[in-house]
């Protein structure tokens, strides 16, 4: 009599990339999903400084002949950060699962990129669709119709938005120093916040105690009152880690926002399509009640009095909680699901 002998294989993962907000975010849904994840900071060898971003024939040869054995004990690579990393796989056929997460651009390239992006590059981007062990998302929807819309591939639809739980990656930090920190809100390092308008000297004018500068990761950044920020981006992936740690962020509403647009040195990345800002974390529907939106100065002033904390920091708790749901669901489709038809195999 035959008999089925069912053991679990777990799934060897490999995960590369540059940002450790990536990094922190595939950790967590290896822990939950039950997957074997290794990360790699990609190289080629060969580049020198931010020429790494920059991922040409050439590069992208190099990357592989120098680690090709070490690729093949995986059975399923994702790159994420900057998907120019997914051409070492794309154009040397790597005939394993592969998944292109889109973070910034699907052919983000640090300037002056001589040679790339190269239309080799947009080809291989654009057969994906013809690759049964390839999938490509972008993690916020924005990315995809750039892809499909501003550059005419066709890439298809697809979309994860990071989770955003805090894991080891954060564990050692060095908390930033200043009296009443708990009372404190801090306005970030970036354009809009500090060269567009100084939002310091407006925002301490209503009497409202901020601190500008820098922070040393999430942990950090949940010790502060709050956020106070003017988007410059599609997506941060601190957003997310802020939803989970039940930061609250105070963001110009929809109308203020197209505002403060039309003054000198407002900095939005993809300008010309600030009309698509429906397409952002900030002013889509997912994550509408998670943010506190104010309509002008006066009412920023009014909103920073009178918010309930306590009720706010519970509806970020309820939106974190449902999107981990959901987006570890998708997360197994992609990873366990679709790769070699599961991953329980039964041997006669």
């Amino acid at each position: 009599m035959n008999k089925l002998c069912f053991y679990i294989y777990i799934m060897k993962v490999l995960h590369i990339s540059f940002h450790k907000g990536c990094q922190n975010d595939i950790e967590y849904i290896s822990e939950q999903l039950g997957f074997e994840l290794t990360f790699m900071e990609y190289n080629d060898g060969i580049s020198k400084g931010c020429d790494k971003y920059n991922v040409t024939q050439e590069r992208a040869l190099a990357s592989w002949n120098k680690h090709k054995e070490f690729y093949n004990q995986f059975d399923c690579i994702i790159t994420s950060d900057t998907a120019p990393i997914s051409r070492v796989f794309l154009q040397n056929n790597w005939s394993k699962r592969l998944i292109i997460w889109i973070c910034n651009r699907f052919d983000y390239a640090n300037q002056p990129a001589v040679g790339f992006p190269d239309q080799e590059y947009y080809d291989l981007i654009n057969d994906v669709k013809n690759r049964p062990n390839v999938s490509i998302v972008g993690y916020t929807p924005f990315e995809t119709y750039y892809a499909n819309v501003i550059r005419g591939l066709s890439i298809g639809n697809e979309c994860i938005k990071p989770i955003g739980k805090i894991g080891e990656v954060y564990k050692n930090y060095n908390p930033t120093q200043i009296p009443d920190k708990d009372k404190t809100f801090i306005i970030g390092p970036y354009h809009n916040d500090n060269i567009m308008m100084n939002l310091r000297e407006k925002v301490e004018s209503l009497g409202i105690k901020v601190f500008n500068g820098r922070y040393n990761g999430p942990r950090d950044l949940a010790e502060f009152a709050g956020v106070i920020h003017i988007p410059y981006a599609w997506s941060n992936l601190a957003f997310f880690e802020a939803i989970q740690l039940e930061i609250i962020y105070f963001i110009p509403s929809k109308s203020f926002f197209f505002e403060l647009s039309n003054k000198p040195n407002f900095w939005f990345q993809n300008h010309n399509c600030i009309d698509k800002i429906h397409l952002s974390e900030w002013y889509c529907e997912d994550f509408r009640e998670a943010l506190v939106y104010f309509d002008s100065w006066e009412d920023l002033s009014k909103k920073v009095v009178e918010l309930d904390v306590t009720l706010h920091k519970k509806v970020l708790r309820k939106i974190g909680d449902k999107h981990e749901m959901d987006t570890l669901g998708k997360w197994e489709k992609y990873i366990l699901l679709n790769l070699y038809n599961g991953y329980i195999r039964n041997i006669e």
